[in-house]
Parts: C-alpha cells; structure tokens; sequence
C-alpha cells in the first residue's frame, strides 16, 4: 500500500508479527534465569545494620525490575498480536478499495 509516500509491505508486516512470540519466549528464559539468580543469592548485603539499610533503600527497585521483566514477554506477544492486527486490517482495507474501484469503473 502506497498513501502520498506511506508504504507497507503488509506480507512482511505479517511475517514479523509472529516473531515477536519467539522472543518474547527468549525474554521469558532471561527474566526466569534473572529472577533465580537474585533469589538464589539471597540477602547479599548482609543481615546486619548497614545490610538492612541497603535492602530497605535498593530492594524496592530490584523487585520493580524483575516485575517489568517479567511483564515483558507478555507485552512482546501482545505487541506482535497488535501488528498482525495491523496487517490484516490493511490488507482488508486494501481489498475493500479495490473492489470499490473495480466497481465505480464498472468491472463488478
């Protein structure tokens, strides 16, 4: 489809859309392998006074991150399901103008 120097390769468009959920399998792994990580080290900075005032001022963030991590994969998958969705409405779309051109000059 070409619109005033728009161009898009719907086929391609397509294609990549569904290679989104093997990466979000691929992220999925690295989120799995991160979180055993942090879980298997434990409280790494110690359970004495400066230890405790660590966590309580870096462990928030570090739970956060593992939490986006592990939102990722779902929102890769999601992502690739929003552009097959892209493609296929173009290419209905595509299909719908020319039919009607087709028909305006009388070929159906």
């Amino acid at each position: 489809m070409t619109m005033g120097g728009f161009r898009s390769d719907v086929e391609r468009l397509a294609q990549r859309a569904g290679e989104f959920d093997d990466v979000a399998v691929h992220a999925q792994r690295i989120a799995d392998a991160l979180r055993r990580a942090v879980e298997d080290t434990g409280a790494c900075w110690g359970d004495d006074e400066f230890g405790t005032r660590f966590a309580a001022t870096h462990r928030p963030q570090a739970d956060e991150a593992l939490a986006a991590l592990g939102r990722l994969p779902g929102e890769l998958r999601g992502f690739g399901e929003d552009l097959a969705a892209a493609a296929d409405t173009t290419r209905r779309a595509d299909t719908a103008g020319a039919d009607a051109l087709r028909r305006l000059a009388g070929e159906g």
